[in-house]
């Protein structure tokens, strides 16, 4: 039952990492505020502004996704240990 306990809390806390990365992620994320939008003059400033926007949002979606996966990762990594151990010691 004790091992089972462990297990549970060692598979929320990949999870609980995620549900913040998330939450920071979203937190992070820019838009156009309407002050900005009041003070574009010309269409082209507009779609200048669109376009920093999204490669700025773009780079934030990057890094998202390469932490998760560090998260995931490491998850996994600790999964496979586990049950090696938990193998070897049947063996026994």
């Amino acid at each position: 039952y004790d091992k089972l306990t462990d297990m549970a809390k060692k598979f929320q806390e990949p999870l609980q990492a995620i549900a913040e990365l998330n939450v920071k992620t979203l937190q992070g994320l820019s838009f156009l505020k309407p002050d900005e939008l009041a003070q574009v003059k010309k269409p082209e400033e507009l779609l200048e502004k669109q376009i920093g926007l999204a490669v700025e949002n773009g780079h934030k979606a990057l890094d998202y996704m390469q932490k998760s996966f560090q998260i995931l990762e490491k998850a996994m990594l600790n999964i496979v240990t586990e049950t090696k151990k938990a193998t070897a010691e049947a063996k026994k």
